[in-house]
């Protein structure tokens, strides 16, 4: 079931299919943490249900259903990331053209779910186009993505965007503590910057073991005793999502709180962060470097390019 700070989005959806209206390209747009890929999975089963419930969230129970849950329904096609791989590729779209134009199998849609979106090389995408531009009969693509701006705009001017709500505090706040969790639920969504799910994933020693040796390992970078060899080639098999969701929330919380905020406390002992000019200028070009994650990159060049962020501020 979807979340509750999605539920108006859901009510889109439904009114949408009342009217026979909905588009046969659905592009999802939604901070990652806050529950966008069940939504995505919930629609994606809904398309696939033979007897939908009266909000058309799939029965569970049906033919369709059944061998969705066993992932080996015929009428679906999943593209993502594969293995040892950093983009979605044209060979996987060309694939998924060619699902597109076979006969369905069951009564429902055919479907098609790509995720990440912002993953598409230019190849890529520019092959998905001709399956938005001239879509086949009773099918459905699904993207969905956490980068809207880096989507080439002729995919999304060919498809209906749906932005999903990030929760407010309260409600986030609320599902936390409903869930099983060792760390007080404030801290967590703190460090998660608002994101509920994303806090939950947190929720573990190991993680905050990671995040704290992250830390001083980027403090030694700075102060010159680890070389920024050394460092990237340590922490290049961390997923490069997470190393920025570090970075990003430290200077965020040193920007709001820059004498008071000891998690991690290395970070703190950088010199110049306290300078908000300084701060902003880091935040902007995290964020920038984020758009690079889902490219073809190299792992250590990528994180020697972060490090190098923190260093200028020397500069």
């Amino acid at each position: 079931m979807i979340h509750a700070w999605h539920q108006k989005s859901w009510d889109q959806l439904v009114i949408a299919r009342n009217t026979k209206h909905l588009p046969h390209a659905i592009l999802i747009s939604g901070e990652k943490g806050t529950g966008r890929q069940v939504f995505a999975e919930a629609l994606v089963n809904s398309l696939l249900c033979e007897s939908p419930l009266e909000n058309y969230h799939a029965c569970g129970k049906c033919k369709g259903c059944c061998v969705r849950n066993a992932d080996v329904h015929p009428d679906y096609f999943q593209i993502g990331i594969e293995a040892n791989k950093t983009q979605i590729l044209i060979d996987q779209i060309r694939e998924l053209n060619d699902f597109l134009h076979m006969s369905q199998s069951y009564l429902a849609s055919r479907v098609a779910f790509i995720n990440p979106a912002e993953a598409l090389n230019i190849n890529a995408a520019n092959s998905l186009l001709k399956s938005l531009e001239e879509p086949a009969n009773n099918s459905v693509i699904v993207l969905l993505t956490a980068q809207l701006s880096t989507l080439l705009p002729t995919i999304k001017s060919r498809c209906q965007i749906l932005h999903l709500a990030t929760p407010s505090k309260v409600m986030a706040l609320q599902w936390l503590s409903q869930q099983s969790i060792q760390h007080p639920p404030e801290e967590l969504l703190e460090m998660s910057s608002g994101k509920p799910l994303y806090a939950l994933a947190l929720d573990n020693a190991e993680h905050f073991q990671r995040r704290n040796e992250f830390a001083n390992d980027l403090l030694a970078v700075i102060k010159q005793q680890q070389s920024l060899t050394e460092a990237s080639k340590k922490w290049q098999k961390e997923s490069k999502d997470e190393l920025l969701s570090w970075q990003i929330h430290w200077v965020q919380q040193l920007i709001k709180y820059p004498f008071n905020t000891g998690e991690p406390e290395s970070i703190l002992q950088i010199p110049n962060l306290v300078d908000s000019a300084k701060l902003w200028q880091l935040y902007d070009q995290l964020i920038k470097l984020r758009r690079l994650a889902h490219t073809s990159l190299n792992a250590q060049l990528f994180i020697e390019s972060m490090l190098l962020l923190w260093i200028k501020l020397e500069e």
